[in-house]
């Protein structure tokens, strides 16, 4: 089969979120602070396909999407709706010593260990955003005068065959951190010829040693509210 073979069908519109920016939200802090924000600003909310999606002004948020072969399922619709740009706004795994708990992260190279981007480009395992989309991102971060740094990261769609052997293979190879979604979306994104970027807020390290967990700490709140709010907020 070529990388470009015509589907036997399309996805379809969704009837009023036709907008040109999707911001895609995975997965949210304990306490909801970004979904409690939708759901009091949005002009419109609907239950699509078991996630939400939030209509603003500028933009459709898709939230509460977790995993490659979920996301895009509903990133399909929603480029079939007119989305032209993915600004992914994720949770993720440290993998090494230079990401800790709390940092955020502007993803440089995505690495596929998930099953979804080889249905769309087969012969490719590394993806990378778009130069401009995630220029503009880290712009808008620095402007804000708030510290971040870029890595690399590595999606996988099996978190808890995360070993010893592959936690090493992953460090000699210099990738920073693990997700479930954003190669896919880098793929996604390169397939269709649209612009896609990610932010990850790291929420967990992992070492051979420990699991160190901060989803539940209340810094997860306050960085989701200074670092991805103003990606969420209509200009």
């Amino acid at each position: 089969m070529s990388d470009f073979e015509k589907s036997l069908f399309d996805p379809k519109a969704i009837a009023g979120f036709s907008r040109k920016t999707v911001v895609y939200i995975p997965v949210d802090s304990a306490s909801g602070i970004l979904k409690k924000y939708l759901i009091k600003n949005s002009l419109k909310h609907k239950s699509f396909l078991f996630t939400h999606l939030f209509l603003l002004t500028k933009r459709v948020v898709l939230y509460g999407c977790i995993g490659a072969p979920a996301a895009v399922l509903i990133l399909e619709t929603l480029i079939a709706s007119g989305a032209e740009e993915i600004i992914l706004l994720g949770l993720c795994g440290s993998l090494s010593q230079r990401t800790r708990l709390f940092d955020v992260v502007s993803i440089e190279e995505a690495f596929s260990e998930e099953g979804t981007s080889q249905h769309y480009l087969p012969s490719r395992k590394e993806f990378f955003p778009s130069k401009v989309l995630r220029y503009r991102l880290e712009t808008k971060i620095k402007a804000k005068g708030l510290p971040f740094l870029s890595g690399s990261i590595v999606s996988t769609d099996a978190p808890y065959r995360e070993t010893k052997s592959w936690l090493l293979g992953k460090l000699n190879k210099g990738i920073d951190c693990v997700d479930m979604e954003t190669s896919a979306v880098f793929c996604l994104a390169e397939y269709h010829k649209i612009q896609a970027a990610a932010l990850m807020l790291v929420s967990d390290e992992l070492s051979l040693e420990s699991h160190n967990v901060g989803f539940t700490h209340p810094q997860m709140d306050a960085s989701l509210s200074e670092y991805f709010l103003p990606f969420i907020r209509d200009p």
